[in-house]
């Protein structure tokens, strides 16, 4: 029986690459390097900051050796405008809503600090919608860890066998498959072999309870 629904947050929950993008490419262009799209973002997603700006400076053709000094103007130009352009994949908000009519808690497990996560979800009017937020700035080591998302299930008091998690990368599929937990793909996110692939985050819910639901916002 599913007692909890853990998420992914950039990517899978919401799409955060216009957000992402104008911050790295501020932070690009104080080096006199070239801005990155947002579809360019997409695919550097998932890793956490610092594998991020990594990826963007080898996308646009910048010195490894800038990691630190980019990360550090990126990161603040995100913390001042985490959800200017941010907005929420699919059917999210009405699947969490009726997710927790059925008593299911939610959680989300980040490579995103918890802080910005926080920002995000607010910014996007999911927060109040989340049970509990665990970023990569709250656990030893983040995803592809399982003790990243060990952590969330423990603060959800809800075992493995209880619980889906739901991304949109490679990480993520490895994350809940060394933990011990049922996976689920966003048909949005990246191609990842051997899953189980969902269009809408509605076919988490989809049975008696999801009708009741309905019916009780009519």
């Amino acid at each position: 029986m599913t007692r909890a629904v853990v998420l992914d947050l950039d990517g899978t929950l919401v799409d955060s690459a216009p957000d992402i993008a104008r911050a790295l490419s501020t932070a690009l262009a104080a080096h006199d390097l070239p801005g990155i799209a947002p579809d360019r973002v997409r695919g550097l997603l998932g890793g956490g900051a610092a594998e991020l700006v990594r990826g963007a400076l080898g996308a646009v053709g910048g010195d490894p050796a800038l990691t630190d000094v980019v990360l550090e103007t990126y990161s603040r130009a995100y913390r001042a405008q985490p959800a200017a352009a941010t907005t929420v994949h699919a059917d999210a908000r009405e699947a969490l809503q009726a997710l927790r009519y059925q008593g299911i808690r939610i959680g989300i497990c980040t490579n995103k600090r918890t802080g910005l996560s926080h920002d995000v979800l607010a910014g996007t009017g999911l927060a109040e919608l989340v049970d509990v937020v665990v970023g990569i700035d709250a656990v030893a080591a983040g995803k592809p860890d399982p003790g990243h998302l060990t952590a969330v299930l423990t603060a959800l008091e809800v075992s493995p066998a209880d619980a889906v998690y739901v991304g949109d990368t490679g990480i993520d599929a490895l994350t809940a498959q060394r933990a011990g937990v049922a996976y689920r793909h966003v048909s949005w996110g990246h191609r990842v072999p051997g899953v189980i692939t969902i269009d809408t985050f509605g076919a988490l819910v989809e049975g008696p309870a999801d009708k009741e639901f309905h019916a009780s916002q009519q």
